[in-house]
C-alpha cells in the first residue's frame, strides 16, 4: 500500500503540472514517446526478474501449463462479464455511452494512434522475451552469485522507473479536458465494472482448476489473487505444505496474468473493446498497466482501470487468508 501510494503522489504532481500548463496554452509533446520508452525499460527488467527467478524457470513446464490454461480462463471469464456490464450500460466498444454523441465526436476520446498499437504489442512481447533469456541464461546460470544483489537492484529499479511512468501519465492526463468528466459520468459504474471483473475471473477461473483436480479452495485461492503475485502464492503456501503444487500454479498464474495485460492490453483495445481491455491484467490495471490502458483506450478508461486493480487488492488481501484460512 505504500507503495501504491508513492506511485499516484507521482501521478497527482504530474496530473497538477499539466492541468496548470494546459491553462496556460503549453502542453508536453514529448511525454507520449517518453512514457513509451519508460514502458520498455520496465518490461525488460520484469523480463530479466522472471528469468533470473527459479521458481519461474523450474515450473515453465506441466505446471506452467495448468497456469497458462486458468489465466485463459479467468481473462476469458472477467473479459465476458465486462462485455455484458457495457451492453447493460448501452456502452460502444470504446466505452462511450452510445447516446452522448459529444463524446462520440470528441478527439480526446480518443487514444493517441502512436501511443500503443500492435506494432507496440509485439515490441513488448520481444523485450520482455529478451529479458527472460538473458536472466534465465547469464544471470541465472553463469552468475548465481550475484542473485541476491541483483533482486534488491532490479526489485528498486522497477519502483523508480514506475515512479517515472505515473509521473509521465499525470502529465497525459494533465493536458485532457475530460478526466473530471469521466469521473463524473462512471458514478456508481466505477464500483459495478470491477464486481464484474472478479465475477467473470472467479466463475471461469474456479471451473478450469476443479477440471484440473484442484479442490474448491484451492482453486478459489488461485483464481482470487487477481494478478498479485507477491502475496496469494505466499499466503496459500503457509497453509501448509499440502498446498505447495497450488501455490506454485497461483504464482505463476498470477506472473502470467500481469505479463498477459503488459502484452495484450493494445490488441483487446483494438480488437474487442476498451472496457474488457482494463479487465485483464487484475490488480497491475492500477499500476503497471494503468500507463498502457491510457496509452490504448484514452484518459477515459483510467477511472475503470485503477477502480478495478484497487478493488481486487482489497479483495484479495482479505479473500485469499479467509479461503485458506490462515
Amino acid at each position: 500500500m505504500k507503495l501504491l501510494v508513492l506511485y499516484w503522489s507521482f501521478l497527482v504532481i504530474g496530473y497538477i503540472i499539466a492541468f496548470r500548463a494546459a491553462k496556460n496554452g503549453k502542453h508536453f509533446s514529448w511525454v507520449a514517446p517518453a512514457m513509451m520508452g519508460t514502458v520498455y525499460g520496465l518490461c525488460f527488467i520484469m523480463g530479466l526478474r522472471m528469468g533470473a527467478n527459479e521458481q519461474v524457470v523450474s515450473n515453465l513446464g506441466t505446471i506452467g501449463l495448468m497456469a497458462l490454461v486458468i489465466t485463459l480462463f479467468c481473462i476469458g471469464g472477467s473479459m465476458g462479464a465486462l462485455f455484458v456490464m457495457r451492453k447493460i450500460f448501452h456502452m460502444d466498444r470504446k466505452g462511450r455511452f452510445e447516446d452522448d454523441a459529444k463524446a462520440a465526436e470528441s478527439l480526446h476520446d480518443q487514444p493517441d494512434e502512436e501511443g500503443m498499437n500492435l506494432r507496440n504489442t509485439f515490441t513488448i512481447l520481444g523485450i520482455v522475451a529478451a529479458g527472460m533469456l538473458i536472466g534465465a541464461l547469464i544471470i541465472l546460470k553463469r552468475l548465481p552469485g550475484i542473485l541476491g544483489a541483483f533482486d534488491i537492484a532490479s526489485y528498486y529499479t522497477l519502483v523508480v522507473l514506475l515512479c517515472i511512468l505515473m509521473f509521465f501519465v499525470g502529465l497525459d492526463l494533465g493536458g485532457s479536458d475530460t478526466v473530471i468528466e469521466s469521473i463524473r459520468k462512471a458514478g456508481y459504474r466505477v464500483i459495478l465494472f470491477p464486481i464484474a471483473t472478479m465475477i467473470g475471473t472467479m466463475i471461469a477461473g474456479v471451473a478450469a482448476c476443479l477440471v484440473m483436480g484442484f479442490s474448491l479452495r484451492e482453486g478459489s485461492a488461485i483464481c482470487i489473487g487477481f494478478g498479485w503475485y507477491t502475496y496469494a502464492p505466499i499466503v496459500i503456501a503457509s497453509a501448509g505444505q499440502q498446498y505447495m503444487i497450488a501455490s506454485a500454479v497461483s504464482f505463476m498464474h498470477n506472473v502470467i496474468r500481469e505479463v498477459t495485460g503488459i502484452i495484450f492490453i493494445p490488441l483487446v483495445a483494438k480488437k474487442i473493446g476498451y472496457m474488457e481491455s482494463t479487465g485483464v491484467p487484475g490488480i497491475a490495471a492500477m499500476d503497471v498497466c494503468l500507463p498502457i490502458v491510457e496509452r490504448s483506450c484514452g484518459p477515459n478508461m483510467v477511472v475503470y482501470a485503477f477502480a478495478t486493480g484497487l478493488i481486487m487488492c482489497i479483495v484479495t488481501s482479505l479473500g485469499v487468508p479467509l479461503i485458506m484460512g490462515v
